[in-house]
């Protein structure tokens, strides 16, 4: 692939001028382009299982790793020399089919610990995963119709997973918890065991890290997706927690069978669901009279701002991508999408008949904490 004249010009303005606006586009779209095709590369060695063999097995040639992977040593010689020239790989010569291939400093953190706070992998998915729907998107822009979760395939799943769980694992028990008045108190009180629900708990990382950490509670999951609710169920038996933790399929937008809760948690859902209200009126029907209602969601400006930073870009990029379609699948869909404003939660919450939605000052880059209170 060569790159255009356009291209070239803008990714090498001279230096006695400053760039025109049509070439900072040009450059704009051109890295776009290349951080796209770096991605794919990084989904390949994920699926792959490069990293994790070059992490566990030290430095290898080409031919070594294709041996030991099962490969086609050209393609990956070709792989690895992209890897290196994008700093996620070192070379310990310049021939490549000779050179000892190694991870780079951070990668293995980055790229092959899936609860290593810095862990990013999953999101290399997320190319393949969107261009799978891509025809799917176009017609919805058309028609207005959602595009269902399920369209997105077994992939999406692990993506959703795989980019919150370091953060349970890692912040949930021992930072958000205690940052909220009250509930870990109420959640280490073995005489009178909590309950918690977890509402659109996915496959289970957030409920599961609850149990681990406190453990006197009895954890109820729901989310609508079977394959992340089979998934959950795997995982908790897998954690040793199944018989504190159970997870049911069903719609979060209808009451629940049980109620009582001591806490009742949305991380990271409302921003996806049809019907965002209805959920958070589940909540506060199940609460108990002193429970807590909490939601973990986007850390969205307060307003739209445009050109805004690289998190609001994040979060803009993906919600026709990702997070709208998926909430517009049922008739008279209100679904916010990724950009859910604070103002929106807290109409979201007033239609569900909550007095006041406090926001919990927790430090994150990605989310924001809310109380609803009734």
């Amino acid at each position: 692939m060569t790159t255009t004249t356009g291209t070239d010009e803008a990714s090498q303005p001279a230096p006695d001028q400053a760039p025109s606006a049509a070439e900072q586009v040009c450059y704009r779209v051109f890295t776009s382009g290349l951080g796209t095709a770096e991605l794919i590369n990084v989904y390949l060695g994920e699926v792959l299982g490069l990293y994790r063999a070059l992490s566990e097995g030290g430095p290898r040639t080409s031919s070594q790793l294709a041996e030991q992977m099962h490969l086609d040593e050209r393609y990956l010689r070709e792989w690895l020399q992209g890897q290196a020239v994008a700093g996620y790989l070192t070379a310990d010569g310049s021939d490549p089919a000779r050179a000892q291939w190694a991870l780079a400093d951070g990668v293995s953190e980055a790229l092959v610990d899936e609860t290593s706070p810095f862990y990013s992998g999953a999101l290399a998915a997320t190319a393949p995963v969107v261009g799978q729907v891509a025809p799917q998107l176009v017609e919805a822009f058309r028609t207005g119709r959602g595009v269902p979760y399920s369209a997105y395939g077994s992939e999406a799943v692990a993506v959703q997973a795989g980019l919150n769980r370091p953060s349970y694992v890692n912040f949930l028990a021992a930072e958000w918890i205690p940052a909220i008045p009250g509930v870990e108190q109420r959640l280490r009180d073995d005489t009178r065991p909590a309950r918690v629900a977890d509402l659109g708990c996915g496959v289970g990382w957030s409920a599961i890290e609850l149990a681990k950490a406190f453990p006197a509670i009895r954890v109820d999951g729901y989310d609508n997706d079977e394959a992340s609710i089979a998934r959950a169920r795997r995982n908790a038996a897998e954690h040793g927690v199944a018989d504190r933790v159970d997870f049911e399929v069903h719609d979060i937008a209808r009451p629940l069978e049980k109620s009582g809760y001591d806490l009742v948690s949305f991380f990271e859902c409302v921003h996806d669901l049809p019907h965002p209200a209805d959920a958070l009126r589940t909540a506060r029907q199940a609460i108990a009279a002193d429970g807590t209602v909490l939601v973990m969601d986007e850390r969205t400006a307060e307003e739209f701002i445009a050109p805004g930073d690289e998190v609001e870009r994040f979060f803009a990029a993906f919600s026709p991508l990702w997070c709208l379609p998926q909430g517009r699948v049922e008739p008279d869909s209100e679904a916010p999408g990724t950009l859910m404003r604070p103002s929106m939660l807290r109409d979201f919450a007033q239609q569900a008949g909550y007095a006041d939605v406090e926001v919990l000052p927790i430090q994150n880059t990605f989310w924001r904490f809310y109380r609803l209170n009734s």
